[in-house]
C-alpha cells in the first residue's frame, strides 16, 4: 500500500479542515502537485458556491457538498439537539461544516432564535420523534458491521481501546437521532444528503437496524425491565449465561406468555427494584416451567425447578432502602402453558403484583423525555428567520433574496474570510490555515483564462472530494492507511491482501469495459464477495462521470491476432485450459458459475468477459505481476511461451483467445473438468418443481418453486415473505446434496428480482406510519407449510396472528407478457389496520394500478384494495390496506418483466 502523502501540505490541509481530517487526507496526495487542492476541498466542504455563485468554468473544478435536506428532520433529530446545534454548531459537534449563522447575537437572543428556527423546522413535517432502547444482540452485530463493511474508512473506529484516528466526525448519536430515522437514513443516505459525501453501503433492512442499534447504543429510555431472548442447547438454568443472545426488548412486567410466541430457548427479565422503606419483604413466585428468582445475585426461589418443571415458592429477604438487582430466568418445560407470576408484600405493602413504577431497567433510571410541543408563533418567527439567514441557499439550493458577491468578486480577508466575520456573514470558525487555503484557491479560480480541468485532473478532484483514496490507490497516491489497515478484512482464509483490500485503480479504464465501470460506480456491481469492505454508492449525479473519465485517460487498446480455430474448437480448448485435467487449474482458485473453487475462493470466472477488455485480459495473463506486483496469480505464459504445448499447438495467442471464447458463454458455459462439485441442475418439465433449503436472499428456510415456462419464485419461510422472482433456468442443487446442505444456492436464470427483507405484513396506526423493523415472527406471523393441487402447483400457507393466509402463484398465460400472477387469500377476517408491503425501492407509476419497481419489474394490483404509494427517492414503498368489502377476501397481484 502506498503512503505517498506530501507531508508539509498534509499538515496544512489537516489543520485547515478541523474535524474532517479523513477528507483532508484524501486531498493531501493531490496537493503534492497542486497547491490549491486543499482550498478547493474547503470550498466544496463548506458549499461556498451556494451563496457565492461560481462561473461555468469555475464550477468544473468543484463538487460542492450540499447541505442536508430538512423537510423530514422531525423524524430524524430530536428538538433538543437541533436547538443546541443551531445555537452553537461547532460546540455541539466539533468539526462540523455547518456555519454559525447566529454568532453575532447576544446569548439570550441567540437561544431564542435557535428555538424559533427549531419550531419552524419541525413544523414542516411534524412527525413524532421517538427513541428506542438498544437491542444488545443487535448492538453486537452492528459493531461487527461498522468495523467491517467500510464505515471506518471515513469515521473513527469505536471498538473499546481503539486508537484515535483523524476522521469525519459524528455527532452525539444518542442525543440527536431517533432509531427509525437513523435506520431509514442508513438505507438511503442520498435521499437527505444528495451530494453523496455519506454514501449508500447497500445495507439490508436487518443490517441498517443492527448498525442503528450500535450507533445508538448509549440511548436511554425509561423502562421497567429488560427482557432478553436466548437460543441454544440449554439443559439447565445455568446454561443461559452461555446461550446465544437473540435480542433484547423492554418489558413492563414478568409475563412470559406473549414472549414465548418467538419460541426462544430461554428468557431473562432483569432490572432494578426500588425499595423506599427498609425491612423484610416476602416474594411469592409461581411458574409453569423451569424458572428462578434472584435478588442482588442471590437465588430466592426456583433453584430446583428444572426437574420439577414448576415453581410454587415463598421467600423472605431483608432489603435496605435503595435499588436492588432483580432477575427472573425462564425456560418452558412440560406440556402446560407457559406462565410466571411474581408478587410481593412488605412494610406498608399488601400482597400483590410489583408495580411497574417500582421497577427500572437501569440502576440509574432514565429520565422521562421532555415532550416537544409545537408553538405556531415561534414557528412563524423561525420561518422569517430562516428566510432572512438565507438557509434555503444551502439546504434547498435556492438563490438568496439578497445575492452575495459571486465567487469572482470575493476578496481576501472580508466576509466569511475575515478574522472575525461580520454579523451579515456566517462564521465557519476558520483558522488561519483555512483562510489562507481558501483565499489561495479562490484566487486561482478567479484568474483570467481559467483552464478547464483535464480528464486526469477531474479524476483527482473527484476522488479527493469523495474520499476514494481512503480505500483505493491510483498513480502512487492513496490506499488504505496503516492505522485503518486492521479494519479491512476478508471472509476467506490465507487469501493475502488481494482478498481483503479494495483494488488499485491504476489503469482501471484500460482494464474494465465502460459499461461495467458504470455499473460498479452507479449500481453497486461487485465481483469480490470475499472482501468485507463494500463498494459505496455515491450517486450517479456525483460520480457517474468517472467511468468515462477513467476510460478517456487510461484506455490503450491493442489489436489482437485473429484465431484460426473454429468457435466450438476454441470453446473446448478453453474449457480444457481452465480445468484441472491437463489444464491450468484456474478453478483451483477461481469460482466458476458460483460453484466453489478447490482452494481459494477468488472472483468468478464467468464474469470475465462482462467486465474486462479482451486485449487487457490477454496482456494480464501474459504477465500478471506487471499489473499487480506481488499477486498470487501465477504466470502461465512466461516470456510469452505456453506451459501447455499440447493445446492448440502451444500457441499463446490461440490459447488466450480460446479461454476468452469459452468464458464468453458466461453462466451458459459448460463446467470445466475437475470442478470440485458437479452440476446438479434441477430441470423444470411439465409440472412445477419445489425445492427447500438454503437459498441466496431467501434464507435458510427457502421454498423455491420452478414453474413450466421458466418462471421461478422463492419464498422465505423464516420471514414469511416473497424474496425472489426470476426467469429461465431454475437451480443447481449440488451445494446442498453433495456436502450435507452446507452450501448456498443462487438462481441460475436471468432478470432476478429481489424483494425487501422484513415482515411483508404489519399493523400500522395509519398509512403514513413507518414500516416496523421487527422480524415477521415478532409481529405474529407463522409459516404453516404448503399443499399441492392436482397439477402439483403448491399453495403456501402461513398466518398473521389468528388469520390464516393462502398464497398461490401461477405463470401469466397472456401473449406478450412474461411474469407471474399471485393470489393471496385470507381464509379468516384479517385484523383491523393490517397492511401488506408489495415492494420497496424506486417506484414510478406504470398505468392504472401498476407500478414500475427499480426500473426492473412491473407490479400490478388486479383485485382487492387499492395500493398506496408512499415515501420518496430510493425509499418508496407500495403497500396495500388489507380490507375487503366482501367475503372473498382475495388480493390478486401480477409481477411482469
Amino acid at each position: 500500500m502506498n503512503r505517498c502523502f506530501h507531508l508539509s501540505f498534509l499538515l496544512i490541509v489537516a489543520t485547515a479542515i478541523a474535524g474532517a481530517s479523513s477528507r483532508a487526507q484524501a486531498a493531501a496526495p493531490a496537493a503534492a502537485n497542486d497547491p490549491n487542492a486543499a482550498g478547493r476541498l474547503l470550498l466544496e466542504q463548506y458549499d461556498c458556491t451556494a451563496c457565492h455563485a461560481a462561473s461555468a468554468s469555475q464550477g468544473q473544478w468543484l463538487s460542492p457538498k450540499v447541505a442536508p435536506r430538512l423537510d423530514d428532520i422531525a423524524s430524524r433529530a430530536s428538538a433538543e439537539w437541533i436547538e443546541h446545534y443551531l445555537a452553537g454548531p461547532n460546540q455541539t459537534m466539533p468539526g462540523t461544516t455547518m456555519p454559525d449563522v447566529l454568532h453575532a447575537l447576544p446569548a439570550a437572543e441567540r437561544d431564542s432564535a435557535a428555538e424559533a428556527l427549531t419550531h419552524f423546522l419541525l413544523s414542516r413535517n411534524p412527525t413524532a420523534f421517538h427513541r428506542r432502547a438498544p437491542d444488545r444482540a443487535a448492538v453486537s452485530r452492528g459493531e461487527i458491521l461498522y468495523h467491517q463493511i467500510g464505515c471506518v474508512a471515513c469515521h473513527a473506529p469505536q471498538k473499546k481501546g481503539a486508537a484515535a484516528i483523524a476522521s469525519t466526525p459524528l455527532p452525539n448519536m444518542a442525543e440527536k437521532w431517533s432509531f427509525d430515522g437513523l435506520r431509514r437514513f442508513l438505507l438511503d443516505p442520498l435521499a437527505s444528503r444528495p451530494s453523496g459525501r455519506m454514501p449508500n453501503l447497500r445495507l439490508t433492512d436487518r443490517e441498517a437496524a443492527d448498525l442503528s442499534h450500535y450507533l445508538l447504543r448509549k440511548t436511554r429510555v425509561p423502562a421497567a425491565l429488560e427482557l432478553a431472548f436466548y437460543r441454544g442447547n440449554i439443559r439447565s438454568l445455568d446454561d443461559i449465561d452461555d446461550a446465544d443472545l437473540v435480542r433484547t426488548i423492554t418489558a413492563d412486567g414478568f409475563a412470559v406468555e406473549s414472549a414465548m410466541r418467538d419460541r426462544p430457548s430461554a428468557l431473562r427479565f432483569s432490572g432494578w427494584l426500588r425499595i423506599d422503606q427498609p425491612g423484610d419483604y416476602t416474594f411469592y413466585f409461581n411458574a409453569v416451567g423451569a424458572s428462578r428468582l434472584e435478588i442482588d445475585g442471590k437465588v430466592l426461589a426456583g433453584d430446583e425447578s428444572w426437574q420439577r418443571q414448576k415453581v410454587d415458592a415463598k421467600a423472605a429477604v431483608h432489603l435496605t432502602a435503595g435499588v436492588h438487582a432483580i432477575r427472573v430466568d425462564y425456560v418452558h418445560r412440560g406440556d402446560r402453558p407457559a406462565s410466571v407470576k411474581l408478587q410481593w408484600e412488605g412494610p406498608g405493602i399488601e400482597r400483590g403484583d410489583i408495580p411497574t413504577a417500582r421497577l427500572q431497567s437501569e440502576r440509574e433510571a432514565a429520565p422521562e423525555p421532555a415532550a416537544f410541543v409545537l408553538d405556531p408563533k415561534k414557528a412563524d418567527a423561525g420561518r422569517a428567520l430562516y428566510a432572512k439567514l438565507n438557509c434555503a441557499a444551502c439546504h434547498e439550493q435556492k438563490a438568496p433574496a439578497v445575492v452575495p458577491p459571486a465567487l469572482a468578486a470575493v476578496n481576501d480577508g472580508r466576509g466569511c474570510l475575515a478574522d472575525t466575520p461580520p454579523a451579515a456573514a456566517p462564521d465557519f470558525h476558520l483558522n488561519e490555515h483555512s483562510r489562507q487555503a481558501l483565499a489561495a484557491a479562490i484566487k486561482s479560480l478567479n484568474q483570467a483564462g481559467l483552464a478547464v480541468p483535464s480528464p486526469k485532473q477531474r479524476i483527482i478532484n473527484t476522488m479527493a472530494a469523495f474520499n476514494c483514496t481512503a480505500c483505493h490507490s491510483r498513480d502512487g497516491v492513496g490506499g488504505v492507511s496503516a492505522d485503518r489497515d486492521p479494519y479491512f478484512t476478508s471472509n476467506v482464509a490465507d487469501g493475502g491482501d488481494e482478498t481483503r483490500l479494495p483494488p488499485r485503480l491504476d489503469g482501471v479504464g484500460d482494464k474494465l469495459q465502460l459499461a461495467w465501470l458504470d455499473r460498479v460506480l452507479t449500481q453497486g456491481a461487485a465481483v469480490r464477495p470475499y472482501i468485507n469492505t463494500r463498494m459505496p454508492q455515491f450517486g450517479k449525479e456525483n460520480v457517474g462521470q468517472l467511468a468515462e473519465l477513467f476510460v478517456a485517460v487510461d484506455r490503450k487498446p491493442e489489436k489482437l491476432a485473429a484465431s484460426p480455430d473454429a468457435p466450438d474448437a476454441q470453446k473446448e480448448a478453453g474449457r480444457k485450459l481452465v480445468g484441472t485435467n491437463g489444464g491450468l487449474s484456474c478453478i483451483a482458485c477461481h469460482r466458476f458459475n458460483r460453484e466453489p473453487a478447490q482452494a481459494m475462493q477468488v472472483m468468478d470466472l464467468v464474469t470475465t468477459t462482462d467486465r474486462l477488455n479482451e486485449d487487457w485480459f490477454a496482456r494480464f495473463l501474459r504477465d500478471p505481476n506487471r499489473f499487480h506486483p506481488g499477486t498470487r496469480m501465477p504466470a502461465f505464459w512466461p516470456d510469452g511461451k505456453s506451459l501447455l504445448p499440447m493445446v492448440l499447438d502451444g500457441s499463446t495467442d490461440r490459447q488466450l483467445a480460446a479461454i476468452w471464447r469459452y468464458l464468453a458463454d458466461g453462466t451458459r458455459a459448460k463446467f470445466p473438468e475437475g470442478l470440485s462439485r458437479q452440476n446438479v441442475e434441477l430441470i423444470v418439465g411439465g409440472e412445477p418443481v419445489v425445492y427447500r433449503g438454503k437459498l441466496w436472499e431467501a434464507g435458510f428456510r427457502a421454498v423455491a418453486i420452478g414453474y413450466p415456462g421458466g418462471m421461478n419464485v422463492a419464498f422465505d419461510a423464516e420471514e414469511m415473505r416473497l424474496s425472489l422472482l426470476w426467469r429461465g433456468r431454475f437451480l443447481n442443487a449440488a451445494a446442498h446434496w453433495q456436502i450435507q446442505g452446507m452450501g448456498q444456492i443462487h438462481p441460475l436464470g436471468t432478470d432476478v428480482f429481489v424483494f425487501p427483507h422484513g415482515s411483508p405484513m404489519a399493523i400500522l396506526a395509519d398509512a403514513n406510519a413507518p414500516w416496523p423493523a421487527e422480524a415477521s415472527k415478532d409481529l405474529g406471523m407463522k409459516f404453516r407449510g404448503y399443499q399441492f393441487d392436482t397439477l402439483r402447483r403448491p399453495t403456501l400457507l402461513y398466518a398473521f396472528g389468528k388469520t390464516n393466509i393462502e398464497d398461490f402463484f401461477t405463470p401469466i398465460d397472456r401473449h406478450g407478457t412474461a411474469g407471474l400472477s399471485r393470489t393471496i387469500t385470507f381464509t379468516d377476517a384479517p385484523p383491523a389496520d393490517l397492511y401488506m408491503r408489495l415492494a420497496a425501492g424506486k417506484i414510478t407509476a406504470a398505468g392504472e394500478n401498476s407500478w414500475r419497481i427499480n426500473d426492473a419489474m412491473t407490479v400490478s394490483v388486479k383485485a382487492g384494495p387499492a395500493a398506496i404509494l408512499r415515501g420518496k427517492g430510493q425509499q418508496q414503498e407500495l403497500i396495500v390496506p388489507v380490507r375487503f368489502t366482501n367475503d372473498k377476501r382475495q388480493l390478486e397481484v401480477e409481477y411482469a418483466w
